[in-house]
């Protein structure tokens, strides 16, 4: 039970962890977004002063562009990271009070079984893991091959057997 509260107060732990970072990642694209858009104006001032041609001001605007499409889509797999990061905590955060309050019921002598056995199913997805069943259909197609490998190993010496009397009749 103390482990399961251990678990469940670093999950709250690393949710706040997460806002923080995605605060900070918010606040260093805007600084990225300002250095972008100063960028621009530069060029834009540096063609309208003469220093810079016209071609020289395509080629830089479009680099410019470029390098800023790759920070927006940067920014956007971060952002989407940030709220998958968030939907696993807090699904885990569920399960685990779910079981915390399971173990407490059970403890106090107030939980029913019925009731403790679907909640149970519930958090444990009422199944078998992926591993399992792979394991299985592993264990499965080995016993096949193995069998196959006898019976073509069997049909191979009857052949053989069929093969070597058509020899002696023909002598």
């Amino acid at each position: 039970l103390a482990m399961l509260k251990g678990l469940y107060e670093d999950g709250k732990e690393r949710i706040s962890k997460l806002n923080v970072r995605e605060k900070d990642s918010k606040r260093k694209f805007e600084d990225k977004q300002a250095l972008h858009q100063k960028r621009l104006d530069e060029i834009e001032s540096r063609f309208k002063n003469g220093t810079l041609s016209a071609e020289f001001r395509t080629n830089e605007t479009r680099d410019e562009n470029r390098i800023w499409n790759y920070w927006e889509r940067v920014r956007e797999r971060q952002h989407k990271q940030f709220h998958t990061s968030l939907k696993i905590q807090h699904a885990t955060l569920d399960k685990v009070k779910t079981m915390i309050d399971m173990y407490e019921k059970t403890i106090t002598g107030k939980a029913d079984k019925n009731q403790v056995a679907k909640q149970l199913a519930k958090v444990g997805g009422g199944g078998l893991p992926e591993v399992v069943l792979l394991q299985d259909a592993q264990r499965a197609a080995a016993k096949f091959c193995d069998e196959a490998l006898a019976e073509v190993r069997s049909q191979e010496a009857v052949l053989l057997e069929l093969g070597s009397q058509g020899r002696r009749s023909n002598f």
